[in-house]
């Protein structure tokens, strides 16, 4: 690959983006029809065994942790399952891009500003919506009446909750931007990649049990702005980075939507569901909405590199 000089800002969203010319060089490429559908037969596969057996592994690791401190067994059990769904997705694109003879992290090795940038874009982002839905009136910072008291769990306890969050955002990132994402923009463009990935990524989260429309609507606006961080930084490292950053502020830095595992605080909810996203917590928030769509927004537009045209 040859670039040019006196780089700007992020790489651009055309054909000679520098990841979607490294996934065009695989050895291998299947088609993007064949990857799309795979991708969404894959996840649909692996959450529909999760749904029918979940309930039996669940049994089973609560005999394998019997034995823990009563303060450690049910974060054990949560995580244990969570590791049961994404390693799935992880494997499956590391084997799906060694097949095709790519690396899943991307074409450009990460600057030194990727992951700095993701997790302020994805912990200042969820704070930034809270923000919003604070002062339309829907959040309360304290305990919700009935919260579960994880807000003193052992700090270990939040070691491993927060691995576990690693675990599944970077799993999920492997996947949808680390391999389909680059195989469908090499396919049908960056932009049509871009926005297909997108879809499977919000179709997954549906089939875990998304309901509102908003909810809907803001797991596509997130999916765009993990695709767009990939597409313009050349790599996942931003991307991850941002996923969980957001993730984990949302459950374990404030508590909007907790887990055995604990957290640092525990915000509540009040007011109007628009605000709050009721079932959906704050993946349902019109305050999420807007968020989202400036993030998204800001990403698509911001200056590209001097140097991102690469030489097919």
């Amino acid at each position: 690959m040859a670039a040019q000089a006196g780089e700007r800002a992020m790489y651009s969203l055309d054909g000679a983006n520098p990841w979607i010319v490294a996934a065009s060089r695989a050895a291998r490429r299947a088609p993007g029809w064949l990857a799309a559908a795979g991708a969404m037969l894959f996840s649909a596969g692996v959450l529909f065994f999760f749904k029918s057996y979940g309930p039996a592994i669940q049994t089973a690791l609560g005999d394998l942790f019997k034995t823990a401190p009563d303060a450690w067994r049910d974060g054990l059990i949560y995580c244990a399952l969570q590791l049961v769904v994404f390693v799935a997705f992880l494997v499956a694109a590391l084997a799906a891009t060694r097949w095709e003879g790519r690396s899943p992290l991307g074409a450009r090795p990460a600057k030194a500003s990727a992951v700095p940038l993701g997790v302020a874009i994805g912990a200042g982002g969820f704070l930034s919506a809270v923000g919003v839905a604070a002062v339309a009136g829907a959040i309360t910072f304290a305990p919700a009446i009935g919260a579960p008291p994880v807000v003193n769990a052992p700090a270990g306890l939040l070691v491993l909750g927060f691995l576990t969050v690693a675990i599944q955002s970077l799993s999920e990132e492997l996947f949808f931007r680390g391999w389909l994402q680059p195989r469908l923009g090499d396919a049908w463009g960056p932009l049509a990649g871009l926005i297909v990935t997108s879809l499977v990524f919000g179709g997954l989260h549906v089939i875990a049990g998304a309901q509102g429309v908003l909810a809907v609507v803001n797991l596509l606006l997130g999916g765009l702005m993990f695709g767009l961080l990939a597409l313009r930084t050349g790599n996942i490292y931003a991307a991850a980075a941002a996923h969980i950053a957001w993730n984990w502020t949302e459950s374990g830095a404030v508590g909007l939507n907790p887990d055995p595992t604990g957290s640092l605080a525990h915000f509540g909810f009040k007011g109007a569901e628009l605000w709050n996203g009721g079932q959906d917590t704050m993946n349902g928030s019109l305050a999420t909405s807007i968020v989202l769509i400036a993030l998204v927004a800001a990403l698509a537009t911001a200056p590209r590199w001097a140097g991102a045209r690469v030489n097919r």
